[in-house]
């Protein structure tokens, strides 16, 4: 696991200062054909970028995290009160993918599609995994590990589907619960 420190310390999200206490992490996908983690570290380290601010990013295609926020920073990534508890990872998606509409896209290359699914998944277990350690959380319980999409379900962050409808319009097989389980397992293996 790689991870390269990009704060983006000219966003309004971080100059706030705010910090939280950990008690989960929010799995996101960016629900764009945008595999480079730099598109948006760029667009966002900006002080009049004030819509969004997550703590991480996993690149697409060679898996390397860059940690935008400190782990332990409000972020700006749910839209809802999961901002105040919950660290937030996204995960790239690749270029081969067209969106048709906020949460429907057509896949030009399963192979590379998959593949990316696959090294995003792994790595975001990983990630999740090390953060569970440093914050003693068990990702079995109740809240602790979710997606933006269980968060919208629970009320607790805004109307989205990542990373579920990336992972079922690749029929990738991967779920929230498998998840989190595989982050279990991980813990367990440390």
């Amino acid at each position: 696991m790689k991870i390269i420190e990009s704060i983006l310390t000219r966003n309004p999200c971080y100059t706030t200062g705010e910090k939280i206490t950990v008690k989960g992490i929010m799995l996101h996908s960016v629900g764009c054909a945008q595999p480079d983690p730099h598109y948006f570290i760029d667009e966002w380290d900006n002080p009049n970028y004030d819509r969004a601010c997550v703590h991480g990013f996993i690149d697409a295609y060679d898996g390397t995290i860059y940690q935008t926020l400190p782990w332990n920073h409000r972020g700006w990534h749910a839209g809802g009160l999961s901002n105040d508890t919950h660290i937030g990872i996204e995960m790239c998606e690749p270029d081969c993918l067209e969106y048709t509409d906020t949460f429907s896209f057509i896949c030009h290359d399963p192979e590379k599609s998959l593949r990316s699914a696959r090294l995003t998944y792994t790595t975001a277990v990983d990630l999740t995994a090390y953060l569970c350690k440093i914050y003693d959380l068990n990702p079995l319980d109740d809240g602790v590990i979710i997606s933006h999409y269980e968060g919208f379900r629970r009320a607790v962050a805004s109307d989205h589907e990542d990373p579920e409808h990336y992972w079922d319009q690749l029929h990738t097989g991967y779920t929230m619960e498998g998840f989190r389980a595989d982050v279990a397992l991980k813990i367990s293996n440390i």
